[in-house]
C-alpha cells in the first residue's frame, strides 16, 4: 500500500493525495509531501522511488531489502536512514525488531515499512499536521516519528529487565525442568544481544544526525535530534547492563547446576566409601570355604551385624567431623 500526505504551500492538506499528482507535488518546493510505502515490497514501490523520486539505485536496493542494521547515508540532496522498532516476541523473554526505511528530502519524507506502525497511523491524520508534523517541515515530522518509536521503547525495556530480575530469582527456587528454564536464560540473552545491536547504531546514528551539517536538516531541528540522543544513549546503557546481568544470571544459573550435581555426587560417594568394607565383609563371609570356624557359633551372625552397623556409624560421625555432610 502507498499512501501520501501532502501539505500545500497555502496550508492547505490533502490525506490520501492521489498518486499520479506526486510528480507535480514534489515539483513545488514549498509543498511538503510525507509518502508512506506499506507492504511487502513491489515493483511499484521500486518505479516510484526511481522515476519520481530519483533516489540513488544503492540506495532503493537497499531500502526495499529488510537486511540492514541501522544507518545513516548523505547523499547531499536527501539522506537514506534505517533504524529498528523492537517490540515483544512470540516468546517470553523474547525481542523482536522490524526495520523502517526513510528517505528525508528537502520537501518530503518518505517512510517504507512492512507492518503498520501506530506512530505512523496515529500521525496520518489532517489535524496532526496543522501547527505539527509537516507543517514544521519533513526534518522535524521525521524527529516526531522517532521520537514516538523511542519513547515505546522504555516501557518494553522496563518490562524486559523486571522479566530478566524475575528470572534471576526463578533460578533459586523455580520448579520447571533445567531445560526450560535455560531456554528462557538463553531467550533472555539473545534478546539483550539484539538489543544492544539495534540501540547502539541507533545511538551513533542520532548523535550523527544532531551534530552533522545535513542539507536536508535545518540548524533549529538539531537540537531536537540531541534531545532523542540523549534518550536513546540511556537505553542503549540499560541494554548493555540488560545483556551483563543475562550473562550473570546465565552464569550463576549453571554454577547452581554444577553445585547440586556435586551435592549429589558427594552423597552417592559416601554410599560407596560405606559400603566398601561392608562388601568386604560380606564377600569374605559369602566365599565357600570350608574351615570358617566361626560359623559354627550361633552369636557370631549378630556379631556381624553389629560390626557392619558399627562401621557404617563411625564413618558417618568421621564425615559428619570433617563437615563432608
Amino acid at each position: 500500500m502507498i499512501r501520501m500526505i501532502c501539505r500545500h504551500a497555502d496550508g492547505r492538506i490533502e490525506v490520501n493525495a492521489p498518486l499520479d499528482e506526486l510528480p507535480r507535488l514534489l515539483s513545488n518546493r514549498d509543498n511538503q509531501i510525507w509518502v508512506d510505502f506499506m507492504g511487502a515490497s513491489n515493483e511499484g514501490f521500486e518505479q516510484i522511488l526511481r522515476e519520481v523520486f530519483h533516489f540513488h539505485p544503492l540506495a532503493i536496493e537497499d531500502a526495499l531489502q529488510d537486511t540492514h542494521v541501522p544507518k545513516l547515508d548523505d547523499y547531499a540532496s536527501y539522506l537514506y536512514l534505517v533504524f529498528h522498532i523492537v517490540g515483544p516476541g512470540d516468546e517470553p523473554m523474547d525481542i523482536d525488531s522490524q526495520e523502517v526505511d526513510v528517505f528525508l528530502g528537502p520537501n518530503y519524507l518518505v517512510t517504507i515499512h512492512e507492518n503498520n506502525r501506530r506512530s505512523i497511523d496515529r500521525a496520518w491524520d489532517a489535524e496532526h499536521h496543522v501547527e505539527a508534523g509537516l507543517a514544521r517541515g519533513p526534518a522535524m515530522m521525521l524527529y516526531e516519528l522517532l521520537d514516538s518509536q523511542i519513547d515505546n521503547f522504555i516501557p518494553l525495556i522496563d518490562a524486559f529487565e523486571e522479566q530478566l530480575e524475575k528470572l534471576g530469582d526463578d533460578i533459586f527456587r523455580s520448579s520447571e525442568s533445567e531445560r526450560d528454564l535455560l531456554n528462557r536464560l538463553l531467550t533472555a540473552k539473545s534478546s539483550a544481544l539484539r538489543l544492544q545491536r539495534v540501540l547502539a547504531p541507533q545511538r551513533e546514528l542520532l548523535g550523527r544526525l544532531s551534530t552533522g551539517e545535513y542539507r536536508v536538516v535545518p540548524a533549529h531541528v538539531r537540537m531536537y535530534y540531541r534531545d532523542i540522543y540523549d534518550h536513546l544513549a540511556r537505553l542503549a546503557n540499560l541494554a548493555d547492563s540488560m545483556r551483563d546481568l543475562a550473562s550473570s544470571t546465565i552464569e550463576t544459573h549453571l554454577a547452581l547446576v554444577n553445585n547440586r550435581m556435586n551435592e549429589v555426587m558427594k552423597l552417592l560417594t559416601m554410599v560407596s566409601t560405606i559400603f566398601i568394607p561392608l562388601s568386604f565383609l560380606a564377600g569374605v563371609y559369602g566365599m565357600n570355604f570350608e574351615f570358617m570356624p566361626e560359623l559354627e557359633l550361633w552369636w557370631f551372625y549378630p556379631l556381624m551385624w553389629v560390626v557392619f552397623i558399627s562401621i557404617a556409624m563411625t564413618m558417618l560421625i568421621i564425615f559428619r567431623k570433617r563437615k563432608w555432610l
